[in-house]
């Protein structure tokens, strides 16, 4: 998961300090790749309004949905990502 220090983490979109921990979208690792046009944003905590105004939203939406929050953990839950950026869990009913 990404690591925010407040004050100190800058949000990879805008590239502003992170002030705070209210209204932020953050991650774990979800890219293997350099190579990923989202690597960077991968791992990564950004502003929620950052986030919501990203040209790039759905795309990394999707591509955190195909890579991670499709595969099923403890053989009962998802964690999907929500279109705001939210993470869910989900129970997965066989």
């Amino acid at each position: 998961m990404a690591i925010l220090f407040p004050g100190v983490t800058t949000c990879p979109l805008c590239e502003h300090v992170i002030e705070d921990d209210r209204d932020i979208v953050a991650t774990t690792q979800f890219l293997d790749s350099s190579d990923h046009p989202l690597w960077k944003y991968s791992d990564a905590v950004m502003h929620r309004k950052c986030f919501e105004a990203w040209d790039q939203r759905q795309f990394f939406v999707d591509e955190y949905n195909r890579l991670l929050g499709s595969a099923v953990f403890l053989g009962s839950f998802k964690h999907p990502m929500d279109d705001d950026g939210n993470v869910t869990t989900v129970s997965v009913h066989n």
